[in-house]
């Protein structure tokens, strides 16, 4: 088998909504002016990826812990994941997240789905409440850097790995992995690159593409 593990994104792909940061601010009233102004000083260049998140996180901060856990755990994964990453897991394959999203859920979809490696970005708690700090483990346009940070921890190199995104930050990951697919592309380069393009928003199509790559690999 050349291929040894799968790597994920998150937000989108793994899981319905498209940003676990949006969706708190949407669920605390916090998805305002400031909200919207800080997002687009950086899609300006005016404020660098970790300024950004340190300001979204400061606006959380003494929000309880649990509060910001309940509303992330009602977000609903994509259609048949469960079943794709066990059947993928009985095949022997290693599965890990790379994710620009946050630990409050990523380490709930680790467990659920037996996720060997999870690399995504930490809110501070302490004493059940959010500090406002926020530690970045995978930055806007990094998610390359990351992966290939994580294959070494796994011992493992790009080319044995396939890569599964769905939006632009996906890009340099899935510009260097063996194999990458793109589920329900919402950007045109991710879709070019890929060596598969999803075209539905079920995960059987992910694992149909993935065993047909190591079928045609063996």
């Amino acid at each position: 088998m050349k291929y040894k593990i799968v790597v994920f994104d998150m937000d989108g792909t793994l899981t319905r909504h498209v940003s676990s940061w949006q969706l708190i601010h949407e669920k605390l009233g916090m998805w305002d002016e400031d909200a919207c102004r800080y997002q687009e000083q950086f899609l300006q260049g005016r404020i660098s990826y970790r300024r950004f998140c340190e300001l979204d996180a400061q606006r959380w901060k003494g929000v309880p812990a649990a509060v910001v856990v309940r509303h992330l755990l009602a977000i609903p994964y994509s259609r048949s994941v469960r079943q794709t990453l066990k059947k993928l897991k009985t095949l022997g394959f290693k599965l890990a997240i790379i994710s620009t999203g946050l630990d409050l859920l990523a380490l709930k979809v680790k467990k659920d789905l037996q996720i060997d490696h999870c690399l995504c970005n930490k809110l501070s708690v302490r004493h059940g409440r959010l500090t406002g700090q926020v530690k970045i483990d995978v930055a806007h346009g990094e998610k390359g850097k990351a992966f290939k940070r994580l294959l070494k921890k796994a011992g493992l190199k790009p080319e044995q790995a396939i890569f599964v995104g769905d939006s632009a930050t996906d890009v340099p990951a899935a510009r260097i992995a063996g194999y990458a697919i793109a589920f329900n592309a919402s950007h045109s380069e991710l879709a070019e690159l890929a060596d598969h393009n999803c075209s539905t928003k079920d995960f059987r199509e992910v694992f149909a593409a993935i065993t047909k790559a190591n079928r045609s690999d063996d």
